[in-house]
């Protein structure tokens, strides 16, 4: 780039807000050498037409079998291939399981703050969500009964590792209750564990303590790219499966696009996907440790060392309004926390900072500095 137009890029990224709203993989070393390696593999294969120029549908057998040994790094041991799809992401799998799993009449529960996109797809497929009271631990067993006696629940969806947007990790002893209140009540169970290839030491997914009732995702938006589109399904077993996919055979918006599943299996095969996961994972636990040393003395700050994100408790004097306006005339970018908020909850006091929205440290510095300087000029 010519010295000139380098000088004005630069200016322009020095004015341009601090971004730190959205949670992504972030780029890591050797992330696009592996990504040129595998897709010069697959550009190489005599069925690339075939590949490009039709549909994938939910994987082929190889991306099945090849998923669920990976998806056994999680689940304790690989599912059978028939209780599992490759899927065009998460939001197509959650769209397709609230439309088909929650008969007219029944509800959704799920924690009270929640995944953004939860209120907006049940609305598209006409059902409704009531919120559960969580804690440090993650959605509370209790509040989950006391919901299922009073309502028609058909189905709980729940995100207990690396919880979003609170950050919390659900202990193994709550999981097992929550899967024991399922049980009783005979309630679905959808668990949502985008974060579990890259959280150190997360617990065993629910799916491994009530596998007959769970609804596993697990999506490579958080370990690889979100720009690959894809996410698994691992069915409590073939039959329900089958039974699901009966009524939708054509039903192309959640098929896989075929160039991102042949990419996948290529980089699960190889073993890249698993250090492009293990990279992630450094890298956001040094953003972790850049957090820490900003704002961890300021108290108040939910995370742990494997969150894309923090949970920042606000001070009484800013309200979420004035603390979002201010931080955009500091030249940061925030997102209003209702957005996490399902119909019924209001969040009054909370406030999730992105630590993988900035491209680059110096500016997640740079950002969570201004942060701080609002945080302290009303302490």
């Amino acid at each position: 780039m010519p010295k000139v137009l380098n000088n004005i890029k630069q200016l322009a990224d020095a004015n341009s807000p601090i971004d730190m709203t959205r949670t992504m993989a972030p780029d890591v070393p050797s992330f696009r050498e592996y990504i040129i390696e595998g897709l010069g593999q697959i550009a190489a294969l005599p069925e690339l037409s075939g590949i490009v120029q039709r549909h994938r549908f939910h994987g082929s057998t190889q991306d099945k079998a090849v998923a669920a040994q990976w998806l056994g790094r999680r689940l304790g041991s690989a599912p059978d291939p028939p209780r599992l799809l490759l899927t065009g992401g998460t939001q197509n799998i959650l769209m397709i399981l609230f439309s088909r799993l929650v008969p007219k009449g029944s509800v959704i529960a799920a924690e009270k703050l929640t995944y953004a996109a939860i209120g907006q797809l049940a609305m598209l497929a006409g059902v409704s969500v009531l919120p559960v009271d969580i804690d440090s631990d993650g959605l509370r067993a209790d509040a989950l009964e006391e919901i299922c006696r009073s309502h028609r629940v058909a189905v709980a969806y729940t995100n207990p590792t690396n919880h979003n947007p609170t950050t919390s990790i659900m202990s193994t002893e709550r999981r097992q209750s929550i899967a024991d209140v399922a049980r009783r009540y005979g309630v679905a169970l959808i668990e949502d564990d985008v974060h579990g290839f890259i959280t150190k030491h997360a617990p065993p997914p629910i799916a491994t303590i009530a596998p007959e009732l769970t609804w596993y995702m697990m999506t490579v938006s958080k370990c690889l790219g979100i720009g690959l589109r894809a996410a698994y399904l691992v069915a409590p077993n073939a039959d329900k499966l089958a039974q699901l996919l009966a009524c939708i055979p054509s039903v192309s918006t959640w098929f896989v696009p075929g160039l991102s599943a042949a990419l996948i299996t290529n980089l699960i095969e190889t073993g890249a996907a698993e250090e492009i996961a293990r990279s992630i994972s450094v890298e956001v636990g040094l953003r972790q440790a850049i957090a820490q040393e900003i704002l961890g003395p300021l108290k108040g700050m939910h995370t742990n060392n494997s969150s894309l994100h923090v949970w920042l408790d606000l001070p009484h004097a800013w309200t979420i309004e004035d603390f979002v306006n201010a931080a955009a005339k500091a030249g940061v970018t925030l997102r209003h926390p209702n957005v996490f908020a399902v119909p019924g909850t209001e969040v009054k006091s909370n406030i999730r900072l992105s630590l993988v929205a900035p491209a680059r440290h110096s500016d997640l510095r740079e950002g969570l500095f201004r942060i701080a300087g609002l945080l302290q000029s009303r302490l």
